[in-house]
């Protein structure tokens, strides 16, 4: 993990169009652990979020201060409870004489994470995961699911090979398709938004790329 300093963790604690930064005081205990799970599951694989203990939702350093040491303890044995363990870097930061906790968390490979619930991130704020979301959590640690969904609602080239019988394989190609969901059982294609949906077992399906296209190539053999 590459180590930020505090004027940048000083700069996005005030950023407040930055979806993966939260605030809370340091009364809000029960919301660390699920704002943690909740980074690690939604970040792109290695981008650094930062959880801020200490801190109001205005992005100004609570006052009366608090014993950072022990609120750092309570924090940890928090972390405890995630399974698998998230990567996380906790920084003292300082600001005007008053000092707070900043928690760097990474996106994580190894998602999902759990503390109960799943959590994941919906623009500014944690949500418990849907059951599709949950679905694609767990996919994601299948290295093809993983790589078709980062091109989940963008274009990809798709070649359709039917095999026949005694004959040589039949191929089609659809040019304006969608990637519209992917789980560790099935690929979910669109061939026009929103509608025209066209699933297949994840196992007929293989993965190349389009150079001319500069996009995905997904060879389907039925």
């Amino acid at each position: 993990m590459k180590e930020p300093t505090e004027k940048d963790l000083l700069s996005r604690m005030r950023n407040f169009e930055d979806h993966f930064v939260e605030r809370k005081t340091s009364g809000d205990s029960k919301d660390w652990v699920k704002t943690v799970v909740a980074f690690a599951n939604s970040a792109p694989d290695g981008h650094p979020c930062v959880l801020y203990i200490g801190v109001k939702d205005t992005g100004n350093i609570e006052t009366p201060q608090v014993n950072l040491d022990s609120l750092q303890k309570t924090f940890n044995r928090g972390m405890e409870k995630i399974y698998p363990r998230v990567v996380y870097l906790p920084k003292i930061i300082e600001e005007n004489g008053k000092q707070a906790l900043a928690v760097i968390v990474l996106g994580s490979e190894l998602r999902p994470h759990f503390s109960g619930p799943s959590y994941v991130r919906k623009g500014p704020i944690t949500v418990e995961a849907s059951e599709e979301q949950f679905a694609e959590l767990i996919a994601r640690r299948n290295s093809k699911a993983n790589r078709i969904l980062s091109f989940k609602g963008k274009a990809v080239t798709v070649v359709n090979r039917q095999e026949r019988l005694g004959q040589p394989a039949y191929e089609s190609e659809w040019p304006s398709t969608v990637v519209a969901g992917c789980d560790q059982f099935l690929l979910t294609l669109e061939t026009q938004p929103g509608k025209d949906r066209h699933s297949f077992p994840l196992s007929r399906v293989e993965i190349n790329f389009d150079n001319v296209r500069n996009r995905l190539l997904l060879e389907i053999t039925r």
